[in-house]
Formats: structure tokens, C-alpha cells, sequence
């Protein structure tokens, strides 16, 4: 630290009951309950480093949905139904799920409450429909920007309950009490990066520190978007894992995670109507050439026109469907073309595919269409007759899908896993310290589509419960000992920084610029970590992660301050990816198989246990990917940072409780608060 003093009394500590980290529909959903529930809005705050810049703002597709138990005219539906539907894909406790679906109906309700225009029938009923993974109809949507439209009229509630919002402040540590029996969250440290300025001076970045004291944390700051090269998430939303894997959260299920086809010019979902009017695919190469590559693949119009409609409904990759010609072979020869070829792919409307002829077109293709009154000669004839919204989402953003293909590729969605939690979305290894929405780790290897926002709803009720109920009125932490935990917090991250603010770039080739070092963290997950996972050269690559973290502070080149939250995301992308890389090699060692949004790729197979290659058709032979008799979505992979060293386990999924009680009985135990 050389001369650098940190005076604790010159930083403006501020001290909330409640502080939520992150401003998507999660987050803003909590702070609402917070106050429902009985804790004065002055006593909450929201910390975000861009507020409407997350996904939920910024991601949908071409009727985004969101899921609840069924409420619409004869449908028989039950929170314990949806529970079992919730854990059909596998690696999901039954207790989360059924709570999820118990209290689907409560947070749809409060949206439709807020404003959301969740559409109903002339009877007040709300319509729903099928969605991936859903063998009922529970989806429902307001079109392409559900979510965007459930982030504005939370936010609007949140400012109506005048709850303080603290934008630009981006956390870069969960300050801990590990005096008591069970560590206990009581603060974090943000940097405010609109006080960074284009000088590199280590005192002006001091200035820039802010501190925050809570009795409870909550992390609602969504996946990890920045380790992907092709991903969805919008280009502002970046995640910040690394915040619960130093504050010793214990994770789950990283190996799971959602991947499918996307425009990458403006990062979309390419699913539902996209898919269901049969739209051309084609890829050019680097002088323009052009190709219809999926007939590579599939035998005849027919098959090709069943397997596209399809891809509507299934729009997540998935390894149960590549044989018999299913409907992620599409998403396989997308990605063949574009990372093993290079070449780039387009999806189009203004033409047919070759060989297009309704009456060789897939039956269910032509009669959903017929149903619909969306029938046209072209397909974007068919997008303006089935769904005119999903053609103005892309001409809002300069795309014309009635003159021009749309660039695309197979792309990271959602991450299934994440933070463990308990049943009110409490991390299970710190105290006071809560994860909701995507961060939280509750879904499994697949899930219905739409799922995701119910549980972020969801999480956030649960977790304002929680602290409402228990741990009001707890006092919080000792001054002193408050102050002494910041300053050996701020010594040791000033220590990394004061060594960061000597390298210069210009001066030496060692230092390598955040964006190089960005790149080669994108290219290694998109080759270990998305759709194919190999197990060849992947020990070697993980070595590597551990030394570019273990050296960051000596690698890492900044020209200014403004660049030290690169490095801040650089550090989080590296740990990040670190965690995911040792889980997918545990997973290898156990011979796992391929299983949700992932194909598993080995040189050997393990004749014990009846291993089989499954050999995609005609060009995609070389993804033969393993199959064996090795069912592990009954367990769950956790992974913790434990004294320095990571620690996976598995653990037993827990069942869906089907013990339900008897009025009275809840009652009383309710009426104690119990």
C-alpha cells in the first residue's frame, strides 16, 4: 500500500435494513414485498450498477412467457402437478418447485395488479397456451417484451413507494461477520463509477469507494452474461457471480445452463412465431457465397418443415432431440456452420426454403397456420399474419425482416444453476444473505419455458418473508466491529489495485488489455462450455483460468481509472468461469451423459456402463456424442470455495412433499407464526 491511508471516517457509510443488489423484475418485486410485508421503505435500498440495463429490461422473444399454474376454463391443474412438471427435466429439490407453483397464481396476480396487461377473455378468464417443456398450457405472455413491461411497472411501484435507488454503484465485495457461529452478511463494497474519472491516480479511486451496512443482503443480479462470445443477454447486463463465490456461497447445477438460436445484431430469441411460418436458413462464406446447408442434414422438405416448426415450440438446444431427425439438429448445423466452418448464418423471411411447397409441409405446420389465418406465400406473409409484433420488435431496432436476413447464432440464454439456496431463497452457507432470480440456483437440467420469471417473483416474496418475519428486528452488527471488518476489506483491495495502477500497457507487451484477455475467456467457453462439451485438452485449459486469476493483478494493464471496472469484471468472468470449468470436468470424470443443453464428447467410451456414440446425420457426424446408463438427475453438483480450495459434492434431490396439511392444524401453526 506504500503511503495510501484509508480513512474510514471520511467514507459516508450508509446503513438499511434491506439491501438489494441488482434492479431487474427480481429485485424491484423483493423491495415491493419488503414493504408489503411490514419494513418501512426508508429502511430499503437498491444498489444497481445500471438500472434498466439488465435482462429482464432488454431480452425477449416473440411472445416472451411467463409461466403459472393453469386458471382458464376446464383445465385441471394443482400446485403439485406443476411441481412435478417443474421437475420432470431433473436435478431440481421438489420442495422449491412446489413453492414455485404454489405461489405462481399470488405473484401472476400482483403483476396483473401492477399493471401488467396479461391478456384475459371477455369472462375475466386468462388464456394461456403450451410452451417448451409444458404439457398443459400454462404459458402466457403480452407479447415480445413481457418482461420489459413487468420491469417498468415494478419500477414505477418502487418509485411510487419512494425506496431509494443508488444507480451507478457497482458491488465489488459482500462484507462478512464470521465471528458469529454461521457467517453472516453485513455490508458490501460498491464502487460509484460515475465517480471515476480519466486520470490513474490511486486517491481519486479511494474517493470513488462506497459502503453500505445491512442487516440483510439480497443478490439479484442475473447470470453471468459476459463469459459468452454468442450469448442473448443484452450487451448491458453482465452478471456478478463472483460476488457470492467470495462471500463462500456454495453453488449448484453449473453445469446446466440454456442455449438456442439468436440474431446477434440485436440479441433475440428466434422462437415460437419465428420458427412456426418456416423461414429459410442459409449460410455464405467469406466471398459470399451462399447455401441452403440444412438439406446437409435432413432427407426432404417434409422432414425439414417438421423439424423448424418445431423449433418454435422446443427452441432450447436439447440432446433428446437430435435423433429421428428432431428439432435440435438445427441448432447443431447452425453452430457446425458458423464455429467449425466459419462461415456466417442467416435466418430469412422474404423467401421460401428450397423445395417449399404446402402441400409437402409438415401437418401440424399447416394446420396450426390454417388455425391461426396465417397462411401467405412468403414467410414474412405468414410472421404479419401470425404475429405483426415480432416483425416491429426488429424494425424498432433498425432490422427490416421484410427486405433483409437476419444474422444468427446458437446462443447462451440462461443459466439453470447458481446460487444454493434454502426454501426462502437464503444461501445455505452465509446468514442474512439471500439470492433471487437467475442468480439463484433453482432450476435444473430443463424447465418449462417461461419458468424463470415465475421464480424470480417467487424468490422474491419468499426471501421479504423471511426477513420480515425473522429477521426484522435483529440488531445489526457492532459498530467496531463493523468498521474494523471494512478497513481489512479495503487494505486488501487496495493493495491488488495500488499494484494494477502501476501497470502500464503502453510501456511493456506483458500487460495484457482487458479486452484480450476477454476474448480468450468468450473462446474458451464456447469451446468447453456451450453446446458440445469435450473432455480432450480441458484439465490443461482449467490450469490455465487458475493462472491468468492467480495472476490478474500482474497481467492486467489499465490506461486509466475508469478501466478498473474492466478489471473488476475481468476477475469476476475468470472465478466465474473457473467454477463452471471444475464442475464440467467433475461431471466428465463421473461419466456423466449428455444431457439437457449440452452434448457430452469423449475419446473412449466406458463399456461398464453400456456407453454408446449417438452419430448425428450427414455433415454432423463428427459431434457424436455419448449416451450411457448413468442417470445423475436425481443428484445435484455443488461446488464451494472452502478455505481456499473448491469443493464439489453431490447431493440427494429432495422430493416433492406430498404430506399436505389439514386446515386446522396450518392454521394454528400460521396464527404462531411458525
Amino acid at each position: 500500500m506504500g503511503d495510501i491511508k484509508i480513512n474510514l471516517e471520511k467514507l459516508d457509510i450508509k446503513e438499511f435494513n434491506s439491501i438489494i443488489i441488482g434492479s431487474g423484475a427480481a429485485g424491484l418485486n423483493c423491495a415491493l414485498h419488503l414493504v408489503m410485508e411490514g419494513i418501512p421503505p426508508d429502511e430499503i435500498a437498491i444498489v444497481t450498477d445500471n438500472l434498466g440495463g439488465g435482462t429482464s429490461f432488454n431480452a425477449g422473444s416473440d411472445k416472451q412467457t411467463y409461466y403459472k399454474m393453469s386458471i382458464y376454463g376446464d383445465q385441471p391443474d394443482s400446485p403439485y402437478e406443476m411441481a412435478k412438471d417443474l421437475c420432470a427435466g431433473g436435478a431440481m429439490h421438489g420442495d422449491i418447485a412446489l413453492i414455485e407453483a404454489s405461489n405462481s397464481i399470488r405473484e401472476f396476480f400482483h403483476l396483473v395488479q401492477l399493471g401488467v396487461p396479461f391478456p384475459h377473455d371477455k369472462y375475466g378468464g386468462f388464456v394461456g397456451y403450451k410452451t417448451d417443456n409444458d404439457p398443459r398450457q400454462r404459458a402466457t405472455s403480452i407479447g415480445p417484451l413481457t418482461s420489459r413491461e413487468m420491469g417498468k411497472c415494478l419500477l414505477r411501484a418502487v418509485q411510487d413507494k419512494h425506496i431509494t435507488i443508488f444507480d451507478k454503484y457497482y458491488a465489488i465485495k459482500i462484507i462478512l461477520d464470521n465471528t458469529t457461529e454461521k457467517p453472516e452478511a453485513v455490508g458490501i463494497i460498491c464502487i460509484k463509477t460515475d465517480m471515476l474519472n480519466p486520470d490513474k491516480n490511486i486517491e481519486t479511486l479511494i474517493d470513488s469507494i462506497e459502503i453500505f451496512k445491512a442487516r440483510n443482503l439480497i443478490i439479484a443480479t442475473g447470470g453471468p452474461a459476459i463469459l459468452y462470445k454468442n450469448t442473448v443477454y443484452p450487451k448491458s447486463q453482465r452478471g456478478t457471480t463472483s460476488l457470492a463465490i467470495e462471500a463462500g456461497c456454495k453453488l449448484q447445477n453449473l453445469t446446466e445452463s440454456q442455449f438456442g438460436l439468436a440474431s446477434t445484431k440485436f440479441r433475440w430469441n428466434l422462437s415460437g412465431s419465428y420458427q412456426q411460418v418456416i423461414p429459410r436458413y442459409f449460410s455464405i462464406d467469406e466471398n459470399g457465397t451462399e447455401k441452403e446447408f440444412l438439406y446437409d442434414i435432413f432427407p426432404s422438405f417434409e422432414e425439414l418443415s417438421r423439424a423448424i416448426f418445431l423449433k418454435g415450440y422446443q427452441w432450447p438446444f436439447n440432446s433428446m432431440r437430435i435423433d429421428n431427425f428432431g428439432s435440435s439438429l438445427i441448432d447443431l448445423a447452425v453452430y457446425h456452420e458458423s464455429e467449425k466452418l466459419n462461415r456466417r448464418v442467416f435466418l430469412d423471411f422474404t423467401q421460401n426454403p428450397n423445395y417449399f411447397s404446402f402441400d409437402n409441409l409438415f401437418q401440424d405446420a399447416k394446420d396450426y397456420l390454417t388455425k391461426s389465418n396465417a397462411m401467405g406465400d412468403k414467410p414474412i406473409e405468414r410472421l404479419r399474419k401470425l404475429n405483426d409484433q415480432a416483425i416491429l420488435i426488429y424494425k424498432n431496432n433498425n432490422i427490416d425482416l421484410t427486405s433483409e436476413p437476419l444474422e444468427i447464432a446458437v446462443c447462451n440464454q440462461h443459466l439453470n444453476g447458481g446460487v444454493s439456496c434454502d426454501i426462502w431463497w437464503e444461501t445455505t452457507t452465509v446468514k442474512h444473505l439471500f439470492a433471487i432470480g437467475e442468480i439463484n440456483g433453482s432450476h435444473g437440467i430443463h424447465r418449462p419455458g417461461g419458468a424463470a420469471l415465475n421464480s424470480g417473483q417467487v424468490g422474491g416474496l419468499r426471501t421479504a418473508q423471511k426477513i420480515t418475519q425473522i429477521y426484522s428486528n435483529i440488531p445489526s452488527i457492532n459498530p467496531e466491529r463493523f468498521q474494523n471488518k471494512v478497513k481489512g476489506e479495503m487494505t486488501e483491495l487496495f493493495s491488488k489495485i495500488s499494484q494494477i495502477i502501476k501497470n502500464d500497457p503502453s510501456k511493456s507487451e506483458n500487460f495484457l488489455t482487458p479486452e484480450r484477455l476477454l476474448i480468450q475467456i468468450q473462446n474458451r467457453m464456447s469451446k468447453y462450455g456451450s453446446i458440445i462439451r469435450p473432455l480432450k485438452n480441458l484439465k490443461q485449459e482449467i490450469s490455465k483460468v487458475q493462472i491468468q486469476l492467480n495472476n490478474l493483478v500482474n497481467l492486467i494493464g489499465l490506461k486509466t481509472n475508469v478501466e478498473i471496472m474492466d478489471f473488476f469484471r475481468i476477475k469476476d468472468a475468470l472465478l466465474t468461469q473457473l467454477f463452471f470449468l471444475k464442475t464440467l470436468i467433475d461431471y466428465h470424470l463421473l461419466f456423466g451423459r449428455s444431457r439437457g443443453s449440452y452434448l457430452i464428447v469423449r475419446d473412449k467410451l466406458n463399456k461398464s456402463l453400456s456407453e454408446t456414440y449417438i452419430e448425428p446425420p450427414g455433415s454432423l457426424r463428427e459431434y457424436k456424442f455419448i449416451h450411457n446408463n448413468l442417470d445423475l438427475s436425481k443428484q445435484i453438483q455443488t461446488i464451494q470455495l472452502k478455505n481456499g480450495k473448491m469443493l464439489i459434492e453431490w447431493e440427494d434431490v429432495r422430493e416433492i412433499p406430498s404430506e399436505f396439511g389439514w386446515f386446522e392444524n396450518v392454521w394454528k401453526e400460521f396464527l404462531k407464526n411458525k
